[in-house]
């Protein structure tokens, strides 16, 4: 779960919080590389002093009373007293100084504090902190309920104790007492380069762009070919004046014009720009630069003019190591990577221009990634705790001038990273300037609540056409529902995830790249154009002379479990690339694995799974399934199913569909026909068994008859993988919809905003909720037929609506096309009928000078009431002022009558009449 990756779980690893902490710099630059965790530096002229963070820890969520107590905090009290569900978070500080005596390992003291509260994080339900996870739940051990059936029985049984529903799937927040839920959001993926063409003059240019991201931060950087051939560098980030790259190539250190020529390469017919550029660099007076030393002039020149010598090499440094491709490195040793990476795109942009390809297509998966809960919560906090470091070190520097004793504990205030957050999460106003992040959960019915939480949205403007955005592309094919997504101008732009799908998290490219070096990579070749480059997350990594080999070792190491299975590999043999990625946010799909014309899951396997005895990951880590994602996909052929089925049985000539058919010969190497037994029904209601044979549609023998029968060409189709199930490219709610590939689009996008509206439980524990708006159908029954999507998404166990027996009458005339008659009976007997709830919230107020509101019936005490109503009003109230339970609130009016007696004391106070003991006057504030 991307939200148990953001925080600090205890498992021993570091998470992004952590690395957060430890990457933060507040009133300097510079690079240490220790293990004392973030730094804070004060500005100070008398003495040096460096606050230091380290230990991040997150505590269990908690509530804490008036009077100081604390107990642990469960969903259902937060939702019941409109609190926020949240844990505490603790940093230790150290506070180096110079006049103190010099520690172990460092030129000044330092005085320590540990276990500060810094602030307040709001929990995930049901993620790694929530006082509900099976690891916390039972306070006597850990549960495993997806290992065994006793510890899922007792979870189920804890859940219920705790006013939970044992089938809610959680991922929200609780803010304020309302459930919230982060929307994923689709984001251009970082560090990969996307070239295209500009329009913006009379003249068409072309353009690469690439955004290079580095701890969070991204730093964007444009070449662009002009009109007269001369390829031009602009660095947004450092100001707007474009940098020819070949002076930007000299002062990265590269001189040889040879060795910038074989790095460009490209087709025959670039080779002319090429030289073009070198020598117009070198000839042209506006450069005349042929030196890595005249080369860093020249910048310093453009970027730092009137400066001093030292402030024009420091800035020139820090452009060419932090704001030129970050992502590459930030050290000198670096630069000639960086060289060769413009080299890489200046050669798509020659490509571009010279035999007019296409640009590339921004809305290929591939270069998208999709930010989750917790990618979203970490952009959150890095801002917040830039803030709170940023008021921890003024607070620190006003002490110190007014001669006070530094302490942590007295100078941060944990508030300001919690209203940071707690703001953005109740608003949906995040970080960036985006909005609509956080929602209120849909809980109108169980599936509605599902589908929520399984939204992606694109941060594109809604009131602008957008075209191809909003167009379904193959990439979406089993990651994306092409069904389901909204009418209007949200059409596109709001869609929502297949059954089937996961994202990828975060691999450490270290353990990836120690591998591509047994396999032979050269992490530091003497020269760049004699192989293939390998990429690992858009790093230039090394040269490897067999690709071909490389990919295939690699993909054999992940299917065995060496390598993670979420990391992907794709061979662009056409440049010469080797892309691997091992980034969170690819969206994966699982395909089923085809080895030398074979597939690899076996009667065996399903057994398995349907007994329990192995998992889904355990087909993962065994080499039968794989996930891939959209890069990966495009060095793959899929085929949509084994076998095609006809229709009917080749014997007795009856209908036949995929749940009467058995494949018996599952499993089995080098096979060109499944051997299949089909139980057929015969006229007389008699069932008969037969057997028989179809072609595989993945055999390599088969292929080539069907493509000589068809009269095809002669290329070589290999499959790679077979489908799972097509229809698996649904989502929850399009999976509802009977036989959606003989409906029309409309049709079935239509059915899945009903599937949403259609009324039933929304969750077990509906009693309990003190939820606004609800609405209850009083006898929701189960379909009673369904699609196999049912039992996957338990709209079997949490349904909506009622089977109805209806008829059609196909007549016309009398007006009466599009009339409902329905059964008075029926309806009497509570066809259709549902409740709906609304919460009221009252409360005491407490005013200066000792006065209060009162929860009571009006007129029953000794004061004296200002607009009291007749006492037939207040026949229904209790003597604590609330109404009997389930009695109807009608007034004479006909409206809706007292909820809550209520007495408030006078808006202004008065001089007292007459005698100077007398019955206080009040007034009537009933809620109707």
């Amino acid at each position: 779960m991307s939200y148990n990756d953001c925080i600090p779980v205890g498992d021993g690893k570091e998470s992004r919080m952590e690395r957060i902490v430890r990457n933060i710099r507040i009133g300097t630059d510079e690079q240490i590389d220790d293990d004392e965790g973030g730094l804070v530096k004060l500005d100070l002229l008398d003495k040096e002093i460096v606050v230091r963070l380290k230990n991040l820890r997150l505590g269990r969520p908690t509530i804490k009373e008036a009077n100081g107590a604390e107990h642990p905090a469960i969903p259902l009290e937060c939702r019941l007293r409109k609190l926020t569900y949240f844990s505490p978070v603790y940093l230790d500080f150290k506070i180096f100084r110079d006049d103190l005596p010099p520690s172990p390992g460092s030129e000044m003291g330092f005085q320590e504090e540990t276990s500060v509260h810094i602030g307040n994080l709001p929990i995930m339900v049901r993620s790694a902190r929530c006082n509900l996870h099976h690891n916390h739940v039972d306070e006597n051990r850990r549960l495993s309920p997806e290992s065994t059936g006793e510890d899922a029985e007792r979870y189920t049984k804890l859940l219920r104790k705790s006013g939970e529903d044992p089938l809610d799937p959680g991922g929200y927040f609780i803010i304020n007492g309302t459930e919230r839920v982060l929307i994923s959001m689709e984001d251009l993926a970082p560090n990969r380069v996307t070239v295209e063409k500009n329009k913006k003059y009379a003249h068409e240019t072309q353009v690469a762009k690439i955004f290079s991201q580095k701890d969070g931060v991204r730093k964007p950087l444009n070449v662009e070919k002009r009109r007269d051939g001369m390829l031009m560098v602009k660095i947004p980030s450092a100001g707007t004046t474009p940098v020819p790259l070949v002076l930007l190539m000299r002062a990265l250190g590269v001189e040889n014009d040879r060795e910038i020529f074989a790095s460009i390469a490209g087709p025959p017919e670039a080779m002319k720009y090429t030289v073009a550029n070198l020598n117009d660099l070198r000839d042209n007076e506006e450069y005349g630069v042929d030196t890595s030393e005249e080369a860093l002039a020249w910048l310093e020149k453009k970027f730092a003019a009137g400066q001093q010598k030292e402030y024009r090499e420091s800035r020139i440094q820090n452009l060419l190591d932090n704001e030129l491709l970050p992502h590459l490195g930030s050290s000198i040793d670096n630069r000639e990577k960086k060289a060769i990476f413009l080299c890489r795109i200046a050669r798509q942009v020659l490509e571009m221009a010279i035999k007019d390809k296409d640009p590339n297509d921004k809305d290929h998966y591939a270069n998208k990634r999709v930010r989750l809960a917790g990618d979203l919560v970490e952009d959150l906090f890095r801002v917040s705790l830039q803030q709170l470091a940023r008021d921890l070190k003024y607070q620190l520097e006003r002490h110190h001038n007014r001669k006070r004793e530094l302490r942590i504990s007295s100078c941060l205030r944990p508030d300001v990273l919690t209203t940071k957050i707690m703001h953005a999460l109740a608003t949906g106003n995040w970080v960036g300037g985006r909005s609509g992040v956080s929602q209120l959960l849909d809980r109108t019915t169980y599936l509605s609540a599902l589908s929520h939480l399984r939204r992606v949205t694109s941060p594109l403007v809604r009131s602008q056409p957008h075209f191809e955005a909003r167009d379904l592309h193959p990439t979406q094919w089993g990651r994306l529902c092409p069904n389901e997504t909204p009418e209007g101008q949200n059409c596109g732009l709001v869609k929502n995830g297949a059954q089937m799908i996961d994202v990828s998290e975060e691999v450490p490219e270290q353990d990836v790249k120690d591998l591509l070096k047994e396999a032979g990579v050269d992490d530091d070749p003497d020269g760049w154009a004699d192989g293939s480059r390998i990429h690992v997350n858009g790093d230039i990594f090394g040269l490897h002379k067999r690709p071909h080999k490389l990919v295939s070792q690699f993909k054999r190491r992940r299917r065995s479990g060496r390598i993670r299975p979420e990391v992907s590999i794709r061979h662009d043999q056409e440049n010469r690339d080797v892309f691997i990625n091992t980034d969170r946010g690819r969206m994966l799909r699982p395909l089923l694995i085809i080895d030398h014309g074979s597939l690899q899951i076996t009667k065996m396997h399903l057994e398995g799974l349907d007994s329990g005895e192995i998992t889904f990951s355990d087909l993962v880590s065994g080499g039968v399934v794989e996930w891939v994602d959209a890069e990966e996909e495009e060095d793959l052929l899929v085929a949509p199913r084994p076998f095609d089925l006809p229709s009917l049985s080749p014997k007795f000539k009856r209908p036949i569909n995929p749940s009467m058919v058995e494949w018996t010969n599952l499993g089995e190497h080098g096979i060109s026909h499944a051997k299949l037994v089909a139980e057929v029904k015969m006229p007389n209601g008699e069932t008969k068994t037969e057997k028989f044979k179809v072609p595989l549609n993945y055999y390599q023998e088969n292929i080539d008859t069907l493509k000589r029968k068809e009269k095809k060409d002669n290329t070589v189709l290999v499959y790679t993988h077979v489908e799972i199930d097509p229809q698996l490219i649904l989502g929850v709610c399009a999976s509802l919809v009977p036989y959606p590939e003989h409906n029309s689009t409309p049709r079935v996008t239509g059915g899945t905003a009903m599937v949403k509206q259609s009324l039933g439980v929304s969750s077990a524990n509906f009693r309990l909720r003190p939820d606004t708006r609800a609405h209850v159908m009083h006898y929701p029954q189960r379909s009673i037929v369904g699609t196999r999507a049912m039992k996957s998404t338990n709209f079997d166990q949490r349904p909506g609506g009622q089977n109805l027996v209806v008829a059609i009458v196909s007549h016309h005339g009398y007006n009466m096309q599009d009339a409902v008659i329905m059964n008075r009976a029926s309806v009497e007997r509570a066809l259709g009928r549902s409740a709906f709830i609304r919460t009221y919230n009252a409360e005491n107020k407490r005013f200066p000078g000792g006065q209060e509101e009162r929860i009571e019936v009006p007129g029953t005490g000794l004061d004296e009431i200002k607009g009291l109503k007749t006492w037939d009003s207040y026949s229904h109230l209790e003597r604590d002022g609330l109404p009997v339970p389930e009695v109807e609130l009608t007034s004479e009016e006909g409206g809706t009558g007292i909820l809550v007696g209520k007495t408030s004391p006078p808006r202004f106070l008065e001089e007292a009449h007459g005698a100077f003991l007398q019955a206080q006057e009040r007034r009537e504030s009933s809620m109707m």
